[in-house]
């Protein structure tokens, strides 16, 4: 019989990732594990520590697993964490800000974007197989239309869509807590832009900034209110697949009452990806406020066609050497 040779917890560790695709792309430490990336996949890994914090066994081993089949070739776990995490690791911040903190926020509203994703992801794949359906033509008996296509679930999608999203918006408020030591409780970006307005007034590209998008923010939180809270004046109104006058098929809409409908597919993916865009506009304008150094710093934007498809990041903030 052949033993399992025992390793002290406290020895060298040494492990192959054999999921995925190609070698090791980033890692950082987020609370109690380390989070590795592949182009397609995510692992977390836990040292022995973590998981015996009373070091119980001296023999406890590491433990390393999978844990998403999206890695850092995924737009929103580069541009949402990892480009975060650069930069919080690599730019000098003024001393009171918890970069520990600001990891486990980056991470929590890359795990509410990729629920948004996996929602919108299987709407389109629902939606796009109704429109083929209803392109080789709807069964009719009589003057009778049968089996229009439907997406399946749709209040369950719209209400996992829009509850992360909303909860997106919250997180982000505590990112702007951890900066400026403020004190935001909720997805309430009108009170974080009053305080912005009052603040910093010297910077007024960020108060321009928290302006420009404070109406889309709303609006997101608006519609899902409406539909956890609903009222006969105010309720989110979903609408599947659906026949017309002049036998045409609507597409799946929704909006809150008394406003216009919204087409599902462009307007799920318009919110997910200006979620993306603010999170990381948002990160970037607190670094630059929030920065420690004698050196002044820039930032540069990679254009879509540069970036590095193994890991998309758009921004890095680094030294302006054009004026030291």
């Amino acid at each position: 019989m052949t033993q399992n040779k025992i390793f002290h917890r406290d020895g060298a560790i040494s492990f192959t990732l054999t999921e995925g695709t190609g070698g090791l792309i980033q890692m950082y430490p987020v609370g109690d594990y380390l989070e590795i990336f592949k182009i397609d996949k995510t692992f977390r890994f836990y040292s022995p520590d973590s998981l015996d914090k009373e070091k119980s066994d001296p023999n406890m081993p590491s433990m390393a697993v999978p844990v998403a089949d999206v890695g850092s070739g995924n737009y929103i776990v580069a541009r949402v964490f990892i480009q975060t995490m650069e930069g919080i690791t690599h730019t000098p911040l003024r001393k009171g800000i918890n970069t520990k903190e600001l990891a486990l926020l980056a991470h929590k509203a890359k795990e509410l974007l990729l629920g948004c994703e996996g929602s919108y992801n299987n709407f389109l794949a629902q939606y796009d197989s109704a429109v083929k359906d209803i392109g080789a033509g709807i069964k009719k008996s009589g003057n009778v239309f049968m089996g229009v296509p439907t997406v399946k679930g749709l209040p369950d999608i719209s209400s996992a869509f829009l509850m992360a999203a909303k909860n997106v918006i919250q997180v982000e408020a505590e990112i702007f807590n951890e900066f400026f030591q403020t004190k935001f409780d909720g997805p309430r970006f009108d009170k974080v832009l009053q305080w912005a307005e009052a603040n910093l007034s010297k910077n007024p590209a960020f108060i321009q900034f928290l302006s420009d998008n404070h109406a889309f923010l709303k609006c997101i939180v608006d519609m899902r209110n409406a539909q956890e809270h609903p009222k006969k004046e105010k309720e989110l109104i979903v609408k599947d697949f659906r026949l017309q006058p002049h036998h045409k098929i609507a597409p799946p809409t929704w909006h809150v009452t008394g406003s216009d409908e919204m087409d599902m597919k462009s307007d799920m993916k318009d919110i997910l990806d200006g979620l993306v865009v603010f999170h990381e506009s948002l990160m970037v304008y607190c670094l630059m406020t929030n920065l420690n150094s004698k050196f002044p710093y820039k930032v540069l934007t990679i254009p879509e066609e540069d970036r590095d498809l193994n890991c998309p990041i758009r921004y890095k903030l680094e030294i302006d050497l054009n004026i030291v």
